[in-house]
C-alpha cells in the first residue's frame, strides 16, 4: 500500500511491512491461492461428509423378550478425513487474520511515525515563522 503524496509515510510503512516474517506477507496471488486451497477443502469435506453418512448400515441386534433394536455403522474413515478437510480451512484462515494483524499493527506504527514527523516539522516551521517575524518588526 503507497500513499501518493506521503513519502515519509510511504517510506515508514515499507519499513514496518519489511519487519513481519516472509510467512505472514500478503500477496494478491498468496491471498487467491490460500483462498482457493480453502475453497477445494471446503468442497472435499461436504463430499466426505456424503460418503460418511451414505457408509451407514443397519445391522438388527435380537435381544431377550422378542425385541430388536438396530444401529447403523459407519466407515469413520469419511468421518475422518472431512474432520481434516475443516481443520485446513480453519488453520488458513488462522493464517490470514495474522497476517492482517501484523499488517495492521505496521500500517498504524508507520502511521503514528509518520504523524509524529509531520507535528515536529509543523512545529519547527512555526517557531521559524514566530522569529522572523520578532526580527522583522516594524517599530
Amino acid at each position: 500500500m503507497s500513499i501518493e503524496n506521503d513519502n515519509n509515510f510511504n517510506f515508514l510503512f515499507n519499513e514496518q511491512f519489511e519487519k513481519i516474517p516472509l510467512l505472514f506477507r500478503f500477496s494478491r496471488k498468496r491471498f487467491i491461492a490460500s483462498i482457493v486451497v480453502m475453497a477445494v477443502s471446503f468442497l472435499a469435506g461436504m463430499v466426505f461428509m456424503r460418503l460418511f453418512y451414505d457408509s451407514g448400515e443397519y445391522v438388527k441386534v435380537p435381544s431377550l423378550g422378542g425385541y430388536t433394536f438396530g444401529f447403523n455403522e459407519y466407515n469413520y474413515v469419511f468421518l475422518i478425513l472431512m474432520i481434516v478437510c475443516f481443520a485446513i480451512i480453519a488453520l488458513i484462515a488462522g493464517w490470514i487474520v495474522l497476517s492482517k494483524m501484523f499488517e495492521q499493527r505496521a500500517f498504524k506504527k508507520a502511521t503514528e511515525l509518520s504523524n509524529m514527523i509531520f507535528l515536529t516539522q509543523r512545529h519547527k516551521r512555526a517557531v521559524e515563522w514566530s522569529n522572523w517575524k520578532m526580527h522583522n518588526r516594524d517599530y
